[in-house]
Formats: C-alpha cells, structure tokens, sequence
C-alpha cells in the first residue's frame, strides 16, 4: 500500500482562536455565525458553539415550562416568570436566578451542566488551535485486520533535494574535522617552536653567565640582559600552559610574547670617542665622533685629568657623564689615552684600551720620545673597539674625525 505523507497542520493565528473562543460565551456565538468570517476555524466553532447554546436553551426551556405550568392553568406571574428565564437563557446561557426552588435547580442542572461542559471543552479547543471534527469521529476505519504501514513515496525532485542535504551535512562536518584537526596540528607546532625557543634562552643565560665571569660584560648590562631574558622565558611558559589546556587561539599571533633584543644582540659597548694625547694635552690620535672641535675636547679632558690629581691627589682612571656615557682613562710612558663608551664597559674592552696605548707607543717610540711630536711620521695600530655610527644629519661636521 502507497500513500503520500499529509501536509503538517497549520496553527490558526491568535486572532482567529482568540473569536472562536468567544463564540462558546453565551450568545455571541450567533453573532460571529452571523458575520460569516473568512477562516474556517472560526466558522466551524462558532457553528458548533451556536448549536451548544440552542440546545441548552431549547432543553432549559422545556425544563422550565414543565415546571412554572404543570398543567393547573396559566398565572400571569409564571408567564412573567418564564419570560424572564428564557431571555436570560438566551442572552446568558442561564435563567434568571432570583425565585428558583431547589427542584428546579436540580432539573436544570442536567440540560444546563451538560450543555456548558461541552462548551467548555470547545472554548478549550478554540484556544488552543485544535478542531473538534464529529465526522471523522463518527466516520473512523475500525478494521478487522490492521492496516499494511503506508510507504511514503517521494518524488525525484525531494530525492534530489535530500541527497543534496546530506552532502552539504556530510561536507560540513569534514570541514570541521578538517578545521579542528589542523588546529591541532599549529598547536603542537607552536609548542615545539616554543620549546626550542626557551632552550635558546637557556643557553643565552649560560652564555651572559660565561660573559661575565671572563669579564667580557659589564655587570649593569648584563643585568639588564638577564632580566629581559627571564621575561621573555615567564612569557613563553605562560603560552605553553595555555596551550596544554588549550586556552589559547594557536593561528593568532598577537598574542606571542617578542623576543628581546638580548637574544640576538653582541653584548659589546660601543666607543663614541678615542683619543690619545702627548703630556701638554695635544691630542696626536683621534677617531670617533666629537660633538665640538677635537681639540677642545680634549683639552678639556687633558685640563679634568690635571684638576682632579690636584684636587684628589690622584688623576682620575674613570667618570660617568650624565647622559649615562662612561669615560675610562689609560696613562703610558709617554702618552694618555681616553675613551667615552656609551654604556658601562666590559673589563675585557678596559684591557683593550690599555694593550692599545702599549701598541701604540711600541710603534712610535721614536717620534714620542722627542717633543713636540711630529703626527705625519705617526705609525697608526689597530683600534680594537666598535664605534657607534650616526646619520651625517645628527653629527655636526666637526664631530666625525677620521684616524690619523
């Protein structure tokens, strides 16, 4: 046996259950009848409900009559009386309450209980979206054997249209597995490169450690050094716990700790300024930038060094300047030698400032041993340090000063 699947119900409106529920109040069920509404469902109900009040009016009534006339003549008073309970039947479903006895109340409460139940199971219905069909009640199949399952049959339009539904479905959820598996994957990635890279970082400590212990690293940088590393290494601890709890989007990369300069950088001081100057201040070797005229410059470092052994009693080896540049002196045989660093040297760059002033008086022996010195029969050594560079714009023409 074939069939086809029947439509789902519609729900009538609010509007439409809201009159076919009045319909079941009295009389207005003959006035909604008698408009002839346009929905069916308020039609019907309303029918329904108007053939619920005649039926409780016409039996009400002959309850009524059979009582106020029991057949000993017709009063004035119990036509009145009548009169008065066939309207109120009419206009509210009950009669006139005033001079009932308790045997007529107990007549009436058969034709007017029933009547009113039923109206209430329809109001019920009304407002709640549902129909009451007698006809299928009545008319319903009851057969001796039961019925074969029907066979939905659909056409190859809605064929087509469920097939195309579950390839959508089934491609969908490949693309989520697909989504989540590749998350997954830049998850356990990302926790490798992390990994890795607190390994750098823990070699990087070892190696500042080494730096200064052998006195290649000031201990000011160095801890400077070390205390952006150990951020940079609380940082990414932090991502790998979120990671493992997977409490971190793994494809967003704002969130990733930078990695400090200190990582990559040669903790080496650069030099701004070298100069070496003969014992009356004559500065005979320059290199680096100068912010005035090099021999201002060093005639007044030259005029600092003889101030401070005559105020202190002895000639200054080291001073800080207040921009945070660091000035270190060296004194040979016949020569002093200063350089301004930028930062706190380290102590290996000190030595080499001093192996320097020996290199260069070991050259020029000769010139330096007879004053005045003669600069052009210098023999120029090797500088050991790193100079600091600056944009031509940033340095007034007198500060860059080539070696001599």
């Amino acid at each position: 046996m074939s069939g086809s699947s029947q439509p789902p119900r519609t729900i009538p409106g609010r509007r439409s259950r809201l009159m076919a529920t009045l319909a079941y109040i009295g009389p207005l069920s003959l006035v909604i009848a008698g408009l002839l509404p346009r929905s069916r469902f308020v039609l019907r109900h309303a029918l329904i409900a108007m053939t619920l009040h005649l039926v409780r009016f016409a039996l009400s009534g002959m309850v009524l009559t059979l009582w106020l006339f029991p057949g000993d003549g017709v009063e004035t008073g119990r036509v009145a009386r009548l009169a008065a309970d066939l309207g109120a039947l009419l206009l509210a479903g009950v009669p006139w309450p005033g001079g009932l006895t308790r045997e007529a109340a107990l007549l009436l409460s058969f034709p007017l209980g029933m009547t009113w139940i039923a109206s209430l199971a329809g109001a019920a219905a009304a407002a709640t979206g549902h129909t009451l069909d007698y006809h299928a009640l009545l008319h319903a199949d009851w057969p001796d054997a039961p019925p074969e399952p029907a066979v939905e049959s659909s056409t190859p339009i809605d064929e087509r249209a469920y097939a195309r539904e579950l390839r959508e479905r089934q491609l969908a959820r490949i693309w989520s597995a697909s989504r989540v598996a590749q998350a997954e994957r830049r998850r356990r990635e990302r926790m490798e490169q992390i990994k890795r890279a607190m390994e750098v970082v823990l070699v990087r400590l070892d190696y500042l450690n080494h730096l200064l212990s052998f006195g290649e690293l000031s201990l000011s940088r160095f801890t400077a050094m070390h205390t952006e590393l150990i951020g940079y290494l609380d940082a990414l601890r932090r991502e790998l716990v979120d990671l493992q709890a997977r409490r971190t989007d793994v494809l967003s990369a704002e969130k990733r700790p930078v990695a400090p300069l200190a990582l990559t950088e040669i903790p080496q001081v650069q030099v701004l300024t070298l100069a070496v100057l003969d014992p009356s201040g004559v500065p005979i070797f320059t290199s680096g930038h100068f912010p005035l005229d090099e021999s201002l410059i060093t005639g007044m470092v030259s005029a600092l060094d003889s101030l401070s052994e005559e105020m202190f009693g002895s000639r200054v080896h080291k001073t800080q300047l207040a921009e945070g540049q660091v000035v270190h002196f060296a004194r040979g045989q016949y020569t002093v030698a200063f350089v301004i660093f930028e930062d706190e040297p380290a102590p290996v760059q000190i030595g080499h400032l001093r192996e320097f002033l020996d290199d260069f008086e070991r050259a020029n022996a000769a010139v330096l041993a007879s004053p005045p010195v003669d600069t052009d029969r210098l023999v120029p050594v090797p500088v050991p340090f790193a100079f600091l560079r600056r944009l031509p714009d940033d340095v007034p023409a007198a500060a860059a000063v080539n070696p001599r």
